[in-house]
């Protein structure tokens, strides 16, 4: 057992050295990302807000587009173009920041919305819902990758507000019937 001490020491030794790089490493690379994402999540968070506003100003272009009886097929799709290549630039020029998918998404939102003012009536009421349903999904998801969803989750189980009101009670219910 003696002759081992001399040897054990130094094995020790060099195994301690070696622990203290690799997690002297984990704490460096640790450190380092959260230096960087309170950076990363502002300019993402601003992103994702110019990607909601051109959602927005989409669905203004839409609402004319679907409304407006005395536009052409033609002018109604030249009308929907601008939101489409405004929304395709956006998300090509911000991919970095934006998921794939959800640029995708986003930009085939407003595809097919010149079609629905010529539709039949239950065609129409189709077309209707999918678009109402795509945009809202656009919005969800547009909340749920930017982080805001987890930061509104997190507010309202520190604040938990009591809100109601008979307009309140009454979405939820719509909520609760349409899922």
């Amino acid at each position: 057992m003696n002759e081992f001490f001399p040897i054990l020491i130094p094995i020790i030794g060099i195994l301690g050295v070696i622990a203290g790089v690799l997690l002297n490493e984990f704490v460096r690379r640790r450190n380092r990302r959260e230096l960087y994402a309170p950076k990363v999540f502002e300019k993402r968070l601003t992103i994702y807000e110019g990607l909601a506003e051109h959602i927005h100003q989409g669905s203004e272009i839409a609402s004319e587009v679907i409304d407006n009886k005395s536009l052409t097929l033609e002018q109604r799709h030249d009308l929907i173009t601008v939101p489409i290549s405004a929304i395709a630039t956006y998300t090509d020029a911000n991919s970095l920041y934006i998921d794939d998918e959800l640029g995708a998404h986003c930009t085939a939102l407003f595809m097919g919305v010149e079609d629905i003012h010529d539709a039949s009536d239950t065609n129409k009421e189709q077309l209707l819902k999918n678009y109402y349903h795509m945009r809202k999904e656009a919005m969800r998801m547009i909340a749920e990758d930017s982080g805001i969803a987890e930061i509104n989750r997190l507010f309202k189980a520190i604040n938990r507000p009591k809100l109601s009101g008979p307009l309140i009670e009454r979405l939820r219910e719509l909520r609760r019937e349409q899922r």
